[in-house]
């Protein structure tokens, strides 16, 4: 648990890491409100607040124009983000942990731009080592809100816009599957889906 003194030192750092103010909000309740507050403190997890946190937190979120139905309604048959967070940093590495709890939690934000340079030259390399797989893949059409395309999708290295895709683009986890970046842990749940299309992607990358 964090000690009263981390986490008053936490909720008042600009800086703060967001995983931090998750387990934070979880495990000391009384600090909703000032983790709410915190510019760190990312829409999943004042989702989570607005519906689990103590009324003074709620009411916190409330005068920012947050409630529940902000963002679609209450959490149904789902493992509280909070909670969830202090059980996977338990399972994972603190990358792949870091970047799988933004999936799950962060919208997709066009504050992560994608780089062209670096995206081109991942895009050559793994055009390079599995031309076969590239060209009998049909690419999928891009039907979310968020602006995401396949061509990201396929090669972009940001961890984080990765862990997004797959969170907010689900036609295009396919291309997430045949990307080389993806890290181990997304890769290890995306197996877990059943999906057909997914799973042949998932073959193609061995």
């Amino acid at each position: 648990m964090v000690d009263y003194d981390a986490a008053v030192a936490a909720v008042q750092d600009p800086n703060a890491d967001p995983i931090l103010l998750a387990k934070i909000a979880y495990e000391n309740p009384e600090f909703g409100a000032n983790v709410a507050v915190n510019p760190r403190c990312y829409p999943g997890l004042k989702r989570w607040i607005a519906e689990f946190g103590d009324e003074r937190a709620r009411e916190t979120l409330a005068q920012y124009g947050f409630t529940a139905e902000t963002f679609g309604g209450p959490v149904q048959d789902q493992e509280a983000p909070a909670q969830a967070a202090l059980q996977a940093a338990e399972q994972q590495p603190a990358d792949a942990y870091a970047a799988d709890q933004y999936a799950a939690v962060q919208p997709a934000a066009n504050q992560y731009a994608a780089q062209p340079t670096t995206d081109q030259y991942a895009a050559n390399q793994y055009a390079a080592q599995q031309p076969a797989a590239q060209a009998a893949f049909e690419e999928p059409v891009a039907t979310n809100p968020y602006g995401f395309t396949a061509e990201q999708a396929l090669t972009t290295t940001d961890q984080m816009q990765i862990a997004q895709i797959a969170q907010y683009a689900p036609e295009l986890r396919a291309c997430i599957a045949r990307n080389p970046n993806t890290y181990p842990a997304l890769i290890e749940w995306l197996g877990q889906l059943g999906d057909p299309a997914i799973n042949a992607a998932l073959a193609s990358r061995q």
